[in-house]
């Protein structure tokens, strides 16, 4: 299960995984588990959405959305203003993700690419924009 690959804590605590994110009130959501393909995470802490994105892509499970997005964007070397695309794309073939709903309502997506294929857009170049383990 995902969850148990989980660790909230400070930044200084888990300084040494390379597969983090950092949460609106300085905590920290990292990746403890395996190193054999590309990972990504993304977490927040379920709040209301802010009122300009709530009116764009409605409040209906947004968190998990908007976790799952950012983990393609940081796999797939997109941007940040790629996101209100990802939002409603299908991430493409090469890409897996889940979402898991941790205590504190944190609301974690990882996003690991597969070994066989890369999807499109995919530039290991990129390396502050995604993760390799």
């Amino acid at each position: 299960m995902p969850e148990g690959r989980l660790r909230v804590g400070s930044d200084a605590e888990l300084a040494g995984y390379r597969a983090r994110s950092h949460l609106h009130d300085g905590r920290v959501v990292a990746w403890t588990g395996s190193h054999d393909v590309p990972v990504a995470v993304d977490a927040e802490v379920e709040r209301t959405v802010p009122a300009a994105l709530a009116r764009r892509f409605g409040t209906e499970g947004f968190w998990e959305r908007w976790t799952r997005a950012e983990c393609v964007a940081k796999l797939t070397g997109r941007g940040v203003l790629d996101l209100v695309d990802l939002m409603a794309d299908d991430p493409g073939a090469g890409v897996h993700l889940s979402t898991v709903r941790l205590p504190g309502g944190i609301v974690v997506s990882i996003g690991t690419l597969e070994r066989s294929g890369s999807p499109s857009g995919y530039r290991p170049e990129c390396g502050r924009l995604f993760v390799r383990l």
